[in-house]
């Protein structure tokens, strides 16, 4: 096996979008984009992904803060979301939200399953709908923005933050949706005055420092960056948007380390928190501790199915775990969501190249290598290794192409000397060629006359025949064989 190739990795994700917090707490807070400093991750894009569905669970003191009826349908979509029966919790969320329009928590709850199924229209719709109520509620501001910009219409969404502040402008949560609105369009100077704002009415306000840390990062001032976000740590330790931001800039700081504790403790802060979950495992996975790695990534994509960079890694993991199917699956998973990532193409060459797929001849797989390098090549992708990369399939093939000649040969003669000795029994020799004659008994003569005696000479003649030995057998077929056999085994 070759050493490992070098994929294409993504330590980062942008703008993965989450479900609002499962809290009675009309405050709760979610994640800020994750768009890497600088400037979008490599192959990944500004839209943000469908949304996970939140960390479903009712505080202790929530039954009580719900109407009647409310906290039951509640209580049943976290156990149908648990089952994985999506549209069920969906429903049973929305009924949650109908018998109580004040648990904004259980609109936000449904209007992320429905995402997460596909019905961005229904989604938007409840989003919408939780901010016609509690237009403070900053996970439904934010879903929603975040909704429009994954589907080209951040320019959309910015208009309705505007509009939605005209009637409150005093809601922090619209004016941080407005702040990822600009921030998706990469307006930074009106992200910056939006998130200022927010923080004028509410100083310690965490997802406004996380926006405002974003935009420093955008903006290559990274100190700064940090410096907002140790403060917004000092505040609220436990969210994990503030310690996935903190894990780019210390990885544009070169701090590569502490890059990967604060993934990892992001991660750890929330299991459904796919932003973090993507990047700790694209870490891990550069590292090549795979194993580790697929855990966090296939976390990733059970809550951001729709995250094609995500799905890229998790196949650099099982393909770094030696497992050429999953790797596959999860490489053309990818390649579905987004077809213009075509770095898909590249890593599963490399896959091919590689590694071994059960069922498939090696001619075969190699030369699918070939046309994934090529389609790579067509969509417009480069690759500095890539050259070499096809220098190494075209010897490999070379190689199995001669191997397979010769085992084709040594096939053709084993078939032939078979032929041959089985042929040998039926063709034995013949009487009369050199074989005495079986003996003749003489007929008895009346007695008491004596037998005719045999003259010296013709007895001489019939010992020496007898005694001739047979001719052996023709031994040129067994000799071509041997010499067969022996270029066999070269």
């Amino acid at each position: 096996m070759p050493a490992a190739r070098p994929e294409r990795v993504y330590a980062t994700v942008a703008f993965l979008a989450l479900a609002g917090l499962a809290s009675a707490c009309a405050g709760a807070q979610k994640s800020a984009p994750v768009a890497p400093p600088g400037g979008a991750a490599p192959g990944s894009s500004e839209a943000p992904s469908a949304p996970p569905p939140p960390r479903t669970g009712l505080p202790g003191d929530a039954p009580a803060a719900l109407q009647t009826g409310a906290a039951d349908s509640f209580q049943e979509g976290v156990r149908l979301e648990g089952t994985g029966d999506l549209a069920g919790a969906a429903a049973a969320f929305e009924r949650a939200f109908q018998a109580d329009p004040g648990a904004a928590f259980a609109g936000v709850n449904a209007g992320a399953l429905r995402e997460r199924l596909g019905d961005e229209g229904a989604a938007r719709a409840l989003y919408g709908r939780v901010l016609d109520r509690n237009p403070t509620f900053f996970p439904a501001a934010q879903d929603l923005v975040r909704l429009d910009a994954r589907l080209g219409k951040a320019a959309d969404a910015e208009a309705e933050m505007r509009a939605r502040l005209e009637k409150a402008p005093d809601a922090v949560a619209l004016r941080n949706g407005l702040a990822e609105a600009l921030l998706a369009q990469g307006r930074l100077d009106a992200a910056e005055e939006a998130a200022r704002r927010a923080l004028k009415v509410d100083e310690k306000n965490v997802p406004a420092m996380v926006n405002l840390a974003t935009v420093y990062a955008r903006k290559r001032r990274f100190e700064l960056s940090k410096m907002v976000l140790d403060n917004a740590r000092q505040i609220d330790g436990s969210d994990p948007a503030v310690w996935n931001r903190l894990g780019f800039v210390e990885l544009s700081l070169g701090d590569r380390n502490q890059a990967l504790e604060s993934f990892r403790t992001a991660a750890a802060l929330r299991p459904d928190y796919p932003e973090a979950h993507a990047n700790y495992g694209a870490m891990l996975a550069d590292s090549e501790d795979f194993a580790a790695a697929a855990t966090e990534l296939e976390l990733a994509v059970r809550y951001a199915p729709h995250n094609a960079a995500a799905w890229l890694d998790l196949g650099n993991a099982y393909r770094g775990e030696k497992e050429f199917d999953k790797a596959e699956d999860a490489y053309r998973r990818a390649l579905r969501l987004d077809p213009g990532l075509v770095d898909c193409h590249f890593n599963l060459g490399i896959l091919y190249l590689d590694g071994d797929k059960p069922g498939l001849p090696t001619l075969q797989r190699l030369e699918q290598a070939v046309a994934f390098f090529d389609d790579f090549e067509k969509a417009g992708g480069k690759d500095d290794k890539l050259a070499g990369y096809r220098k190494d399939a075209a010897r490999a093939i070379e190689r199995e192409r001669k191997r397979l000649e010769r085992e084709d040969k040594d096939r053709l003669r084993r078939e032939a000397e078979a032929k041959r000795k089985a042929a040998e029994p039926a063709a034995g020799p013949q009487a009369g060629e050199g074989v005495a004659p079986p003996p003749v008994t003489p007929a008895a003569s009346p007695a008491p006359a004596k037998p005719a005696a045999t003259p010296a000479p013709a007895r001489k003649k019939a010992k020496s025949a007898s005694k001739k030995p047979a001719p052996a057998p023709d031994e040129s077929g067994g000799a071509a064989g041997a010499a067969g056999a022996e270029r066999g085994d070269r």
